[in-house]
């Protein structure tokens, strides 16, 4: 129901989705303990330099989409807003407020033309009218919840570059240090989040959720997960489309700052591409003619060739 919290059809299968996973052949789940993927293996080859371009409209730009009129970006703001681009020089073309996000990571349109947000700090996913920004539903994410340690973590770096704006004043936890700390005295535990990109492809929403270290492909009909696989590292954050098919896709992660390829339909890593050390951190990333484009949290569009 639109501008309702949830309707009721969407509390029910959020609450029982994780009954339906197919598990990629060879993978955990969750539920009996996740283990860090082998990447000894996988081809891998780094990148050339990545060149900075111009600042995104705001602050905090946190997810990309490619569209025939142009790049929309989704900005970490409390003012929960999406612009829409010209990839080539950062121009402004409109912008929208989008309903019912909260520290939103990720966004797409799909083929029928909605747009799909990653409401992080509410762990839900929204889905909009793209011309609007009014919500049309929202579902609740799988895998969510806190983020936490594991042995053989990579640790990230902070981007190399000076932020482009003044940050903001903190309205969330950034869930991506001392997990599993907690203030002495505090009755409740910390929110956890949610996911971190969207990609569709037909009637699937594949979307990546850090807590859980995986990706799941989730039927947007019937909100059940068709397929689930883990994530090469601990901080999973835009993906892109590696082919015309979307049979294989590309998964960032922050903290390595590389790009791993997946088989779309068995979760395989079948490439890792690494940009070089001291480059900035991955945050949102589209291919876009040949160049991979990503914006950095600090509010700068990057891009590299790909």
């Amino acid at each position: 129901m639109v501008g309702q919290e949830f309707d009721r059809r969407s509390l029910m299968q959020g609450a029982a989705m994780l009954a339906g996973i197919a598990l990629a052949p060879g993978v955990a789940s969750a539920a009996t303990g996740a283990t860090l993927p082998d990447l000894s293996d996988v081809k891998t080859r780094t990148t050339g330099k990545v060149e900075t371009l111009y600042k995104t409209p705001y602050f905090g730009p946190n997810g990309m989409w490619m569209t025939d009129e142009g790049m929309w970006i989704i900005h970490q703001i409390d003012e929960n807003q999406a612009t829409l681009i010209d990839p080539e020089n950062g121009k402004l073309i409109r912008e929208i407020r989008c309903e019912g996000v909260f520290r939103a990571s990720g966004i797409c349109i799909d083929e029928a033309g909605v747009m799909w947000i990653g409401s992080t700090y509410n762990r839900l996913i929204v889905a909009c009218d793209a011309k609007t920004g009014k919500v049309i539903d929202k579902y609740s994410t799988p895998g969510a919840g806190q983020i936490y340690a594991m042995k053989g973590d990579v640790k990230g770096n902070p981007t190399p570059l000076a932020p482009a704006y003044p940050p903001p004043p903190p309205s969330a936890p950034s869930g991506r240090s001392g997990a599993g700390k907690q203030k002495p005295g505090t009755a409740e535990g910390p929110a956890g989040t949610g996911a971190h990109c969207i990609l569709p492809k037909g009637n699937l929403l594949y979307v990546d959720v850090p807590p859980a270290r995986q990706i799941f492909a989730i039927d947007k009909a019937t909100w059940e997960v068709q397929l689930a696989f883990p994530t090469a590292g601990n901080r999973p954050h835009d993906m892109a489309w590696a082919d015309a098919a979307k049979t294989r896709l590309w998964c960032s992660d922050s903290n390595m700052n590389a790009f791993f390829q997946h088989d779309a339909a068995t979760g395989q890593i079948l490439e890792r591409v690494n940009l070089p050390e001291g480059s900035p951190v991955i945050h949102g990333a589209k291919l876009h003619k040949g160049y991979m484009y990503m914006c950095d949290d600090v509010g700068w569009m990057n891009r590299v060739r790909f």
